[in-house]
């Protein structure tokens, strides 16, 4: 029975006859390649001649191809196998052949083009192969780092090898001890082999001769480059090096035709370079126009998305077709500038006509830039901090559109380049789960790591008076100065300031129904564009404002409208009240009715100006403290200005508040009388009780029921939520100025103070910091005298540095402690723009690029364009050369 299957052997066969084919086939398109070549010498191709230089550089480039595919014999070798090309060498072997015959019956196969029309992605990455050369270097890459010593050439040079060969010229080596041989006697090479003695005592410099270290021989340099390398030629291959005949031999060989034609050849190449007429300059300067265009066109790309990322402003649209009405802005800034640039006009033009596939303006490409521009600030900003040394923390925490918590981290610093200036940079934000102080303690110190900044380095921390951020012992700042017993803590001023206003708020009943009646009056008008129309027609100047939910301070906005348009307002509502009435709008005019019987009366009339008067000072005061160059003295003589008012206002504020609402009132014809509350008489239990009550003047009681209780609260909780910065003011205090260093010199306690920031900084030196203080209180001018930032500016401006070095630390220390944390409450704002209901599904990187670069925006304008550029293309493989 016949089987239907292979044998042992006859599998073992066709597995031998398979290996011989392979064998065949090896290096195929080489030998079919090969026969074309000389044609191509000997001036067989089709077109117009040339001059001779160019002549002699087309073989040169021929003599390249050859020499790139067919490598040279291993010793003992009978039969040369046949290398790998390179990718160069092939284009260079496939541009010197010439094209087969119509009637040719063998064609090389060619690979088919890549359609990629539909392809989104921009880029793609090539890997490379070459064969190594003798010395390591790969063959066909025009290596940038060519030694100059000979001895170290590859073996096969290419055309832009030899170039960058002969743009160096020969390095002959003259200064060094030449090392001897094994002769006997031992000989070595001298420096007057460079030279040839004439018969009459003339000498004749040898340009062409260079010494190899490598190899310890001298090569020819014209023959090395230009010629073929014969292996009996020692000059050209691996060195000559018998000292013994080296005059003879030299003799010998610079007389030889070889030599003078590689020698003209040299000359003639150099000659070339240096006039840029190489055969293929033409080609090189269409590549060169080509790169610009392409680093012109991601120039332009840059610009536009940092624009618009400054700008919060949204890139993308529905569409990504260029000239689509719903393209969005990015496209649309592209196609308003191919109107007026040449550059961006060439290009759109390229991809409407399908010139390119290539276009750099697709999503993924706007992802790129932002996330790459955004890298260059952060490292530029990690710079700045590593430059200042020492720096402060300050951070926050908001929920955005997608209901994912972002916390916002921002690093103050003292830059002391001339002029000095105080920063608080911005370095992202980073979505957090874990909201508690051990969660947002690791993330801190993850995002320090991450731009290799020291915690140890760290000398101030600011958060809002959450219990996460300053618990005293699972907060965040407990367990940073467990870390680091320097970085001293400081609440936010402008939290503080918010949290004074909302205890006084509170403080009485009258208090509490002036802010509802304010939001009943704001709530009436807002509830219709009617109603609205009716109060702009009467209060012209000022708006009606909602009281704030989380900034108290911020309520002045609704007192102020009230305070210099109260007349107006009385007017709207009247005029509401009729309105109504003709439109049978029960509810509205009983509303306008009851709020203009409430306003209209004297105790309103003094409960509107006393909290003016006093918002007026803590907003004032918080609006002066959210500024990143305020410091710690500027705290604490505004909160010294602001108790010694509220405390005089307790004095002689309810007069002066009266005196103003006297003006008013006459305007209005309110009656000036406060409202009385009727004494409940207290039943007598026995005859001996007295039957005389204390009876309080309405005054009295409007004194006591709400102008007291609100003045008190108000000091005591400023003082009270202010004592946490007394540790800090013990510290530094005597710094604030000249005039108190003055005052602490003469009550003898410089040494102590100055002691005292030694052992809790250790950064400065106690004694030294004390004889320079006692020399700047005679030689700062006055005008400088009165604050630490200026004092450190005419320290650096003036050049003094070597003089009062250890005072420069002390107030750079002092300007690095943080005052608030408006930075941060800042940086939502961005948020809330950048990430709104139409982005909500914005990726966390892209969220954080673009908040950099809008935040920072003077740090992105000091970046080096063409830096980025060049980032840019060495990112990864682009289908289009940038360099």
């Amino acid at each position: 029975m016949k089987r239907n299957y292979l044998s042992g052997n006859q599998k073992k066969k066709k597995k031998r006859e398979e290996e011989q084919k392979r064998k065949q086939d090896t290096g195929a398109l080489l030998k079919f390649l090969h026969p074309a070549l000389p044609s191509v010498v000997s001036g067989a191709t089709e077109g117009p001649s040339t001059s001779s230089s160019s002549h002699v550089y087309e073989e040169e480039q021929v003599e390249d191809n050859i020499a790139a595919s067919t490598p040279l014999p291993s010793s003992g070798s009978t039969e040369a196998v046949p290398s790998t090309p390179s990718r160069l060498e092939e284009e260079q072997v496939e541009a010197s052949t010439p094209l087969p015959s119509s009637g040719s019956t063998e064609v090389p196969s060619t690979p088919s083009p890549l359609h990629e029309e539909d392809k989104e992605e921009d880029d793609i990455d090539m890997a490379e192969t070459t064969p190594p050369s003798r010395t390591g270097v790969p063959v066909g890459i025009a290596s940038t780092t060519l030694s100059d010593d000979p001895g170290c050439w590859p073996s096969v040079l290419t055309s832009s090898m030899r170039c960058e060969i002969v743009k160096k010229g020969p390095v002959q080596i003259m200064d060094i001890e030449f090392p001897q041989n094994l002769d006997n006697p031992p000989r070595r090479f001298t420096k007057d082999s460079y030279k040839r003695t004439m018969k009459n005592g003339e000498n004749i410099h040898r340009s062409w001769l260079v010494y190899s270290i490598h190899t310890d021989g001298v090569f020819c340099f014209p023959c090395t480059v230009f010629g073929k390398r014969e292996r009996d030629n020692a000059l050209t291959t691996c060195g000559y090096g018998g000292w013994k005949n080296l005059s003879y031999r030299l003799k010998k060989h610079e007389c030889t035709k070889v030599h003078c034609d590689n020698v003209k050849k040299w000359h003639d190449l150099q000659r070339r370079l240096q006039t840029s007429t190489l055969i293929d300059q033409r080609q090189m300067e269409l590549m060169q126009l080509e790169v610009e265009h392409w680093k012109g066109v991601i120039r332009r790309v840059i610009a536009i998305v940092s624009h618009l990322a400054e700008r919060n402003q949204a890139l993308r649209g529905t569409t990504s077709t260029v000239y689509d009405r719903h393209n969005g802005n990015f496209l649309a800034q592209v196609e308003l500038l191919a109107q007026f640039d040449p550059v961006m006009n060439e290009h759109i033009r390229r991809i409407q006509c399908k010139e390119t596939k290539v276009h750099y303006l697709s999503g993924v490409i706007q992802n790129e830039i932002i996330q790459l521009v955004g890298d260059k600030i952060l490292q530029e900003i990690a710079r700045r901090v590593h430059k200042a040394k020492y720096f402060s923390v300050i951070m926050d925490c908001t929920p955005d559109i997608s209901h994912k918590e972002q916390l916002s981290v921002v690093l103050r610093i003292v830059n002391c380049e001339t002029p000095v200036s105080i920063a608080e940079h911005f370095l992202g934000f980073v979505h957090v789960e874990d909201t508690t102080g051990k969660g947002l303690s690791e993330i801190l110190l993850d995002q320090l790591e991450k731009h290799n900044l020291s915690i140890s380095d760290c000398r101030g921390q600011s958060y809002d008076n959450g219990s996460n951020m300053m618990g005293h012992k699972q907060g965040v700042q407990a367990r940073i100065l467990e870390l680091n017993n320097k970085a001293l803590c400081i609440p936010c001023s402008s939290h503080t300031l918010n949290l004074v206003v909302s205890d006084a708020a509170k403080s009485s009943v009258l208090s509490m129904s002036f802010f509802g009646m304010l939001q009943r009056l704001y709530n009436l008008f807002s509830s219709s564009v009617h109603r609205w129309a009716i109060l702009k027609q009467h209060v012209k100047q000022l708006t009606l404002k909602p009281l704030s939910g989380t900034r108290w301070e911020a309520r002045i906005d609704s007192v102020k409208v009230v305070r210099y348009h109260l007349p107006e307002i009385l007017d709207g509502l009247s005029a509401l009240e009729t309105y109504a009435t003709e439109k049978g709008d029960s509810e509205t005019m009983s509303s306008a009715k009851s709020l203009h019987g409430e306003l209209k009366t004297w105790s309103f009339l003094l409960c509107t100006i006393t909290w003016y008067n006093v918002l007026y000072q803590v907003n004032h005061m918080s609006k002066l403290l959210q500024s990143p160059d305020v410091s710690m003295q500027t705290l604490k003589k505004e909160t010294e200005g602001v108790t010694e008012y509220l405390e005089d206002f307790r004095e002689n504020g309810l007069a002066s508040s009266q005196t103003d609402a006297m003006e008013i009132a006459e305007d209005l014809e309110i009656e000036r009388k406060l409202p009385e509350k009727r004494q409940r008489k207290k039943k007598r239990q026995f005859l001996y009780e007295s039957t005389d009550e204390t009876q309080s003047t309405p005054e009295e009681a409007f004194r006591r029921d709400f102008f007291l209780p609100l003045v008190d609260t108000t000091i005591t909780s400023l003082k009270d939520r202010f004592s946490r910065l007394e540790g800090v003011y013990a510290l530094y205090d005597f710094l604030f100025s000249i005039d108190i260093m003055r005052a602490t010199i003469k009550t003898g306690k410089l040494h102590e103070r100055c002691r005292k920031v030694e052992q809790t900084l250790h950064d400065i030196d106690a004694d030294d910091l004390a004889l320079e203080i006692n020399s700047a209180v005679h030689t700062f001018p006055d005008e400088v005298s009165r604050c630490p930032f200026k004092m450190l500016d005419y320290i650096y401006s003036e050049k003094l540095l070597d003089l009062y070095s250890n005072l420069s630390i002390a107030l750079r220390l002092l300007l690095t402690l943080p005052v608030s944390v408006a930075s941060g409450e800042r940086s939502f704002s961005s948020l809330k723009r950048i990430k709104n209901y139409m982005r909500s599904t914005m990726s966390q990187e892209r969220l954080s690029g673009l908040a950099l670069m809008s935040i920072e925006s003077d740090v992105r304008r000091s970046l080096d364009l063409e830096g980025i550029v060049s980032a840019f293309a060495e990112a990864k493989g682009r289908k289009q050369q940038f360099q």
